[in-house]
């Protein structure tokens, strides 16, 4: 080993010694800048400058806002609709002030009109339903069940077909009017399914004048089916025979009947419909509702429409009063001859509901 490389040559000992000696330099520099920086926090800092102080602020309020948005003060048109199914159940009574009806049981043919001395007389007129509504987003599902009944009884106009009298009036060629202790009843059920859609829920209104804005406009369609339930009798006891003669009797000819004809008919026919709201304010809604079934389907002629107007009020957020005027019609024929069934009914008077909301 040549001396000059001898002579550059540490000890090991030496050489341990002086990696110790810069490792705590090392220790020793970055403990003086750990003091410098905990030295500093401790000094009061200065004052922010107001204006930067208020540009914080804007800053931080939008961020604040959109992260803890009050859902309360938007907009109708700003919130989404709820995800949860809405159901309400409203029982209601129709009170007719007219009702009119021209039936014919198994050829035979009679008459009901009742007018307002009739409305608590509930024997001879008696209206009532109840309407179940489930709403998610713009879809709905609506269930209506409607009973009406009407019947009148006492010398009630009769008419009868070719040949249909007995005894001697067998041999008449032609229909026959007769004057006939008589009761005719008329009862219908109706049981309505169907889906509607909102195509239309919006403020009419400026929607940012007010948390809730007025008036709000809802348009919603429907479509389903209508279980028409129809059943029909006419009892006759004794007739009159007022303007035809009979061979050499005298007029008017009495004969003994002493039938019951009746008619009970189910059908399944395809519904239409569209309800349009109108909110007003935060109490009070008016609509308009109208349906029409049947289409001429499953018999010679068959149609039912109903059409409703009508306001409702708001006593609570689980409980609403309706008032509505409404118009129903039904028309039915099928069969010929003695096998002949019609019915022409209208009805119109005031629909009194309560619709509970939960």
């Amino acid at each position: 080993m040549s001396p000059v490389y001898a002579e550059s040559q540490l000890p090991i000992s030496d050489s341990t010694a002086t990696l110790n000696t810069v490792s705590d330099l090392e220790q020793h520099r970055h403990s003086a800048e750990a003091l410098e920086l905990e030295a500093a926090s401790l000094l009061p800092k200065p004052a922010a400058e107001p204006a930067i102080e208020s540009h914080i602020a804007e800053i931080a309020f939008p961020l604040h806002a959109m992260t803890q948005a009050d859902t309360s003060t938007l907009q109708p048109s700003q919130l989404a609709v709820s995800d949860r199914w809405q159901f309400s159940v409203e029982p209601y009574v129709f009170v007719p002030f007219r009702v009119q009806a021209d039936a014919t049981v198994a050829g035979r043919s009679a008459s009901i009109e009742l007018g307002l001395g009739n409305i608590l007389n509930f024997d001879r007129a008696f209206n009532a339903g109840i309407r179940l509504e489930a709403q998610k987003n713009r879809l709905g599902l609506i269930f209506d069940g409607f009973y009406v009944s009407a019947q009148n009884s006492g010398n009630l106009e009769v008419t009868f077909p070719p040949g249909s009298l007995p005894g001697i009036g067998a041999n008449i060629p032609i229909p026959v009017q007769t004057s006939a202790d008589a009761s005719l009843s008329i009862r219908q059920g109706l049981i309505d399914l169907a889906a509607s859609y909102r195509v239309v829920d919006t403020t009419l209104g400026d929607s940012a004048a007010a948390p809730k804005s007025f008036p709000r406009l809802v348009f919603a369609p429907s479509l389903g089916l209508r279980i028409n339930i129809l059943s029909q009798k006419l009892e006759v006891d004794d007739v009159r025979i007022n303007n035809i003669p009979v061979g050499n009797l005298p007029l008017p000819i009495s004969l003994p009947v002493n039938q019951d004809f009746r008619l009970n008919r189910t059908t399944v026919e395809p519904l239409i419909g569209a309800q349009i709201g109108l909110d007003l304010s935060e109490r009070w809604t008016v609509d308009l509702r109208g349906d029409v079934s049947g289409f001429n389907l499953n018999a010679d002629t068959n149609l039912t429409w109903n059409l409703l107007v009508g306001a409702q009020y708001q006593l609570s957020p689980n409980t609403s009063l309706q008032l509505s005027y409404r118009f129903n019609g039904f028309d039915f024929e099928d069969g010929s001859g003695l096998t002949r069934a019609n019915l022409n009914l209208r009805q119109n008077g005031l629909l009194l509901g309560a619709t509970f909301h939960f």
